[in-house]
C-alpha cells in the first residue's frame, strides 16, 4: 500500500514537470498573428482591464483598434499593437496608461500575463476569425 502511495506521488511529480515544460512564451510575431483581425474569448481575472473576473470578449482589429466587452457587459475601446515580446494596449478605465501583456502558449490554450506585475490577466478560452460578436463602440 505504501508503495502505491509513493508511485502516485512520483508520477504526479513527473507529470507536473512535463506539464511545466510545455509552456512556451509567444514571440511578438506569434502574438500579432494570433490576435490581428480575430476575436478572443477570455476567462478574465481581477487583474484584467475591467478589474473583474468573468468572461470577456475582445476584437483585435487589423487597423490597431480594439473593442473589449467586459464580463459586466460594458464596452471598452482603444488601441493595440505588438512590440517585441509584448502586446501593448490602451483599453477602458486604464486608457491613459499603456498596458503590456505577454502571452504564454500551453498545448491548447494561451494565458495573458501582465508584463509589469507578472499577474495572470486572462486565459484565452477560444478565438474566432473577424469580429465574430459584431462588437461596436
Amino acid at each position: 500500500m505504501r508503495f502505491i502511495a509513493c508511485a502516485i506521488v512520483v508520477s504526479t511529480g513527473v507529470v507536473g514537470l512535463i506539464g511545466s515544460a510545455l509552456a512556451v512564451d509567444m514571440t511578438g510575431v506569434e502574438i500579432k498573428a494570433f490576435l490581428t483581425g480575430n476575436t478572443t474569448y477570455l476567462e478574465t481575472t481581477a487583474a484584467s482591464a475591467s478589474g473583474k473576473a468573468g468572461q470577456g470578449v475582445i476584437y483585435w482589429g487589423e487597423d490597431g483598434n480594439a473593442l473589449y466587452k467586459t464580463p459586466a457587459g460594458a464596452m471598452f475601446h482603444g488601441k493595440w499593437e505588438s512590440q517585441g515580446q509584448h502586446q501593448l494596449h490602451r483599453l477602458g478605465r486604464r486608457a491613459r496608461a499603456l498596458g503590456a501583456s505577454a502571452m504564454t502558449r500551453w498545448e491548447m490554450s494561451s494565458t495573458v500575463i501582465d508584463a509589469a506585475s507578472g499577474q495572470t490577466r486572462a486565459k484565452v478560452a477560444k478565438s474566432a476569425k473577424g469580429n465574430a460578436e459584431k462588437l461596436a463602440p
